[in-house]
C-alpha cells in the first residue's frame, strides 16, 4: 500500500481549516454571520459552521494508519490552517469530522451515508481500500458531495461518471505514462512483472504495459509472475523471473513487499527494480542494498538533493514527521494529500461564497496553474487529477540521498 495510494499513503495517506472544529471539539470557535452568495447565482453559505469530513480506519485492521490519520489532523493540518487563514472560509468556522470506516466496505459504507447525513460540504479523504473507496464514491457520487482525496483507480479519471470527484494526486494512468518514458531513456527491453493478482496492482500494471506501447515499444514484458496477496515465501516467484534475465522487474503489491525482497537477496539477484509505491511503507527496511536500483512511479518528488523548499513546506515536514513518528518517506505527500484538499476546498468555496456542489465543482474546475502549499495544479471539466509542474508524475529514486532534510523527498529520474 502507499500513503494516500493505498491509505495508508499516504502515502494515507489527510486537512483541516481555519477556525475549524475536529469532531473531538478541537478548535471550535463562535460561527461569523452567513456570507451573501446571490450575486455568483449559486446559494449563499448558510448560516453556521462548514463541514467537511474525514474517512479514517479509527478501528480494524488498519487502525494504527486511521489513528496517523487522526493525528495528523488534529494536530498538524488543523493548526497550520488556523494559523494561515485566521477568518476562516469567507467568515465561517469549519467543522472537520472523522468518520470511522472500521478498515472494511461496510463501515466505509456507513461512513459515507452519514457524511451525506451530516450534509457536509466536501470530503477531504475517502477510504483508501480500493473496494471501500469505490462504494464510498458512488454514495458520495449519488448525493452530490464534492471530494478532494488521493483516488486509487483508473475508473476516476472518467469526470462524467465521477463528476464531483477531483484528487490531489497523480492518476494511474500519468504514472504509467512517466514509467514507460523512463524504460525508453534506459533502452529496457526486457520486462519481468511480479504482482499480487489484486484489482488495483493489475490496473496499475495495465496502464504501464498501455504506456509502453506508446512511450517505449521496444520494451516487452517476457514474464508475468502473481504471488498471492500476503504471501511469506516468494523464492519460487524470484526464482522463475530470475530465470527470464529481464532488464527491469516491476512489483506491484497492496502488501507484502518484505517477503519479495528478502526472497530476491537470498537468491543474490539485485535488478533494477520499478516498484509501486506502497514499497516505501510496507516492508521498505527489507530493501536493504536493493534500494541502489529500485525506483517508483510517484508524485511530490524533489528535483535535487538540494533543493529548497519553503518555511511553511519545512514546517509541515517536521510537524507532519513528528506525529509519525519520522517512520514514512516524502513527507511533501502528507502535504498534498492532507494540507492540499482543504486549501482547494477553502478556495472553491470562497470564489462563489457557495456551499453548493455545483458552485463547488465549477470552480475547482476553473483552477489553472494555481499553486497551493508550493504545489501547482491545473484542473478542468476533463480532468479532475490536475496535478502539475515540478512536482507532477514522475519516476524517482527510492533510496537516499533525500532532499528536505526532515521531510525525506525521493529524487525524480531523468
Amino acid at each position: 500500500m502507499t500513503r494516500r495510494h493505498v491509505r495508508f499513503g499516504s502515502i494515507r495517506v489527510v486537512a483541516a481549516m481555519a477556525l475549524v472544529a475536529v469532531s473531538t471539539g478541537v478548535g471550535a470557535v463562535v460561527a461569523l454571520p452567513s456570507s451573501a452568495g446571490a450575486s455568483s447565482g449559486y446559494p449563499p453559505i448558510p448560516k453556521g459552521p462548514i463541514t467537511f469530513e474525514v474517512s479514517a480506519d479509527l478501528s480494524g485492521a488498519a487502525a494504527a494508519y486511521g489513528q496517523t490519520t487522526k493525528e495528523a489532523f488534529q494536530n498538524v493540518t488543523l493548526q497550520a490552517f488556523n494559523a494561515t487563514h485566521p477568518n476562516g472560509i469567507d467568515g465561517h468556522k469549519v467543522i472537520i469530522k472523522l468518520q470511522n470506516d472500521a478498515s472494511d466496505v461496510t463501515g466505509a459504507v456507513q461512513a459515507a451515508n452519514q457524511m451525506v447525513a451530516d450534509k457536509a460540504a466536501g470530503v477531504v479523504t475517502v477510504s483508501q481500500s480500493p473496494a471501500a473507496q469505490s462504494q464510498q464514491l458512488a454514495v458520495l457520487t449519488k448525493a452530490k458531495v464534492p471530494v478532494v482525496s488521493t483516488l486509487t483507480g483508473s475508473q476516476y479519471a472518467d469526470t462524467t461518471k465521477y463528476p464531483y470527484a477531483f484528487s490531489p494526486g497523480g492518476s494511474v494512468e500519468q504514472e504509467g505514462a512517466v514509467a514507460a518514458k523512463w524504460m525508453a531513456s534506459r533502452n529496457v527491453k526486457r520486462v519481468a512483472v511480479l504482482t499480487d493478482g489484486l484489482p488495483q496492482d493489475t490496473d496499475a500494471v495495465n496502464q504501464i504495459e498501455a504506456g509502453m506501447k506508446q512511450y517505449a515499444p521496444k520494451a516487452k514484458v517476457v514474464q508475468s509472475v502473481t504471488i498471492p496477496s500476503g504471501s511469506v515465501d516468494d523464492s519460487a516467484a524470484i526464482a522463475k523471473a530470475k530465470a527470464a534475465n529481464p532488464d527491469l522487474l516491476v512489483v506491484y503489491l497492496g502488501v507484502g513487499f518484505g517477503p519479495v525482497w528478502q526472497a530476491m537477496q537470498s537468491a543474490s539477484w539485485s535488478p533494477t527494480i520499478l516498484s509501486s509505491a506502497g514499497a516505501w511503507y510496507d516492508g521498505f527496511d527489507a530493501m536493504g542494498s536493493l534500494t541502489a536500483k529500485a525506483y517508483a512511479p510517484y508524485v511530490d518528488c524533489a528535483a535535487t538533493p538540494s533543493q529548497t523548499f519553503t518555511a511553511e513546506q519545512q514546517d509541515l515536514f517536521a510537524k507532519y514527521s513528528a506525529v509519525t513518528g519520522a517512520t514514512s518517506v516524502n513527507y511533501l505527500t502528507y502535504i498534498a494529500s492532507d494540507s492540499v484538499p482543504v486549501e482547494i476546498m477553502a478556495a472553491a468555496i470562497e470564489k462563489y461564497r457557495s456551499t453548493d456542489p455545483s458552485a463547488i465543482k465549477k470552480a475547482i474546475e476553473g483552477i489553472h496553474h494555481q499553486s497551493f502549499i508550493g504545489i501547482q495544479y491545473n484542473f478542468s471539466p476533463t480532468n479532475h487529477f490536475g496535478l502539475t509542474g515540478q512536482y507532477g508524475p514522475a519516476v524517482c529514486a527510492m533510496g537516499p540521498p533525500y532532499a528536505g532534510g526532515v521531510g525525506k523527498v525521493p529524487i525524480k529520474q531523468p
